[in-house]
């Protein structure tokens, strides 16, 4: 990072090259949209290079910092969504007839991102990061601006909302 905050052009890309991967995942799963993300991340490397000198290693890890801009940008776009793109609406899942497994595995991550979809932003964030990108309870809630127990809190609302979502209603 000393090398990126100097203006080294080389360190800064061998930077991006290895955390692209983990801005790119939390932004899609946020969004659910790879075109959104891939946006996201081109922003979140440009907030890095312009400003790496912001980053304290006493405060946080590199890595959480990076987090950190990628979620409060994902944040930003999640409040200035009003309606869906032409790209959404158009966006009509291809089934495969015969392959029964396909669909079902289908059918429920569609019936899984919809639960995520119906969680506030800041509960989703905090299933994504702690479930998917497997990040430490501290980690996560440092990226979220909480203190651990509200962490906990918050993610322990977000299962419990997620599960409302995805229990079948009775008829």
């Amino acid at each position: 990072m000393a090398r990126v905050i100097a203006g080294d052009e080389a360190a800064f890309r061998s930077l991006a090259e290895r955390q692209l991967g983990r801005i790119l995942r939390l932004a899609q799963k946020m969004l659910g949209s790879a075109a959104d993300a891939d946006e996201v991340a081109q922003e979140v490397l440009l907030r890095v290079w312009l400003n790496a000198r912001r980053w304290d290693p006493r405060k946080s890890r590199l890595s959480t910092w990076i987090y950190t801009i990628t979620y409060r940008i994902c944040l930003d776009r999640l409040r200035g969504r009003r309606t869906e793109t032409l790209d959404e609406a158009m966006d009509i899942p291809d089934p495969t007839p015969g392959v029964y497994d396909i669909l079902a595995r289908k059918a429920d991550l569609n019936q899984l991102r919809s639960a995520l979809d119906a969680l506030p932003a800041r509960q989703r964030a905090a299933l994504i990061l702690f479930y998917h990108e497997e990040l430490s309870g501290q980690e996560a809630a440092d990226i979220l601006n909480v203190r651990l127990r509200a962490f906990w809190s918050l993610l322990h609302r977000a299962r419990q909302a997620a599960e409302r979502f995805l229990k079948p209603s009775a008829p």
